[in-house]
């Protein structure tokens, strides 16, 4: 890393003035817990390294208007404990919980985590099933929305363009009657990166007793994580019930299978995403099952 440059930039002014100077050299690093990793990896020598945890504007949750704003440099530590999404965003603070170690979670961000475009990274299930949308800027300062499916394009690949940079997450307030999910099966214990993650999100009618919207994602079984249509179908307009988990579960096996066939990992994920099915039910509807 001899011919590597470091800028840090200590507020948004300087960022944009970095970022009209980014060539396809110049790397941006928010909490940097896996692009060290990559870039020794990759024998990355030369270009320019932008360091973002300076710019204090880009941390912090607040509500804004009927949105959750996250700021890009928000740690996962910060999102566990936060008030705002322990009730608007569970599914969030539990894959945020399950992120490495305590470490980790002090220093990696969510821009980071989005940015870098991992299949199995935990909180990209997350913020796809609360519908989130990215925040990006370009070295103008203009800024400009896109869903966070439309961000990333697959294993490490996004649409951002050079001279771009993730400045915030949006996730749309909810009222009370929806509720979220999210489970993660590894190889250890702790410290583990899955190799099968979802995060459900569900609206459920306590007048009617059922469950009105369902959207489950899937991460860790393809390139880039995706919602389930067939296992959010098999929920809607649905009460819940031990048939329903059943059913649930066995439509998560159906989609493993339409995912990844004939692959060497297929019958392991198949029996797998059945333990997760069924823990994710349990968070969601225990009260109903008693």
């Amino acid at each position: 890393m001899s011919n590597m440059r470091m800028k840090t930039p200590r507020n948004i002014e300087e960022l944009k003035q970095c970022l009209r100077e980014a060539d396809d050299k110049t790397i941006l690093l928010g909490g940097g817990t896996d692009l060290m990793i990559q870039i020794r990896k990759n024998r990355i020598y030369e270009g320019t390294l932008v360091d973002l945890k300076g710019v204090d504007e880009l941390r912090g949750i607040q509500l804004q208007g009927s949105q959750i704003h996250i700021g890009a440099n928000t740690s996962f530590t910060e999102m566990v404990h936060h008030d705002l999404l322990q009730a608007h965003g569970l599914c969030l603070v539990e894959a945020a919980a399950r992120i490495g170690s305590t470490q980790i979670r002090n220093v990696a961000t969510i821009g980071g985590n989005v940015a870098n475009a991992f299949p199995g990274a935990d909180a990209i299930p997350a913020l796809m099933a609360l519908d989130a949308s990215i925040e990006v800027m370009n070295g103008n300062g203009e800024v400009y929305e896109k869903p966070l499916e439309e961000i990333i394009l697959g294993q490490r690949r996004t649409s951002l363009k050079s001279g771009e940079v993730i400045v915030g997450i949006i996730l749309p307030m909810r009222n009370e009657s929806y509720k979220s999910a999210f489970e993660k099966i590894g190889s250890r214990s702790t410290v583990t990166i899955a190799k099968l993650n979802a995060a459900i999100l569900v609206n459920v009618s306590e007048q009617e007793a059922c469950i009105k919207e369902a959207k489950v994602v899937l991460g860790a079984l393809g390139p880039k994580a995706f919602a389930s249509e067939i296992a959010g179908k098999v929920l809607l307009e649905q009460r819940v019930s031990k048939e329903l988990e059943q059913e649930f579960a066995q439509e998560l096996m159906n989609q493993v299978d339409l995912a990844i066939p004939g692959r060497a990992s297929q019958a392991y994920k198949r029996e797998a995403v059945r333990g997760l099915a069924n823990s994710l039910f349990h968070k969601l509807f225990k009260d109903s099952l008693q």
